[in-house]
C-alpha cells in the first residue's frame, strides 16, 4: 500500500511538471510540437511581411521543410510574394523546386509570375 502512494504521488508530481512545462511555451512553439515542422515553417514564412530584406530567411524556412512537395508549394508561395517587389528573386524562388510528384513544377511557377 506504501508502494503503491509513492507510485501515484510520483505520477502526480511529473504530471504536474509536463503540465506546467507545457503551459509555459509560448503558442508558436505548442504549435510547432504538435504538427510538426512543415506547417509550423510554413506559417512563420507567411507571418513576416515579403520585403527583400526577408527573403533569404523565408527561403531557409522553406529549406528547412522535409516534405518535398509542401517545400515546393513553399518556394512557389514566396516567388507569389515577390513577383511584385523583385522578379529576379521570384525567379530565385521557382528554381529551388524540385517538382516531385507533379504537383508542383517549375514551368507552371515561371508562367504564374509571367502574368
Amino acid at each position: 500500500m506504501k508502494r503503491l502512494f509513492k507510485i501515484i504521488i510520483i505520477l502526480f508530481v511529473v504530471i504536474i511538471v509536463a503540465g506546467s512545462f507545457w503551459l509555459s511555451l509560448d503558442k508558436r512553439t505548442r504549435f510547432c510540437l504538435v504538427y510538426g515542422k512543415n506547417i509550423c515553417n510554413f506559417y512563420t514564412m507567411m507571418d513576416i511581411i515579403p520585403s527583400i530584406e526577408n527573403f533569404d530567411e523565408m527561403m531557409n524556412l522553406c529549406k528547412d521543410m522535409y516534405d518535398v512537395p509542401k517545400k515546393d508549394g513553399c518556394f512557389q508561395f514566396i516567388s507569389q510574394a515577390f513577383v511584385q517587389i523583385d522578379i529576379d528573386k521570384a525567379k530565385e524562388a521557382c528554381n529551388q523546386i524540385k517538382g516531385f510528384g507533379g504537383v508542383n513544377s517549375k514551368e507552371r511557377c515561371y508562367e504564374l509570375i509571367e502574368k
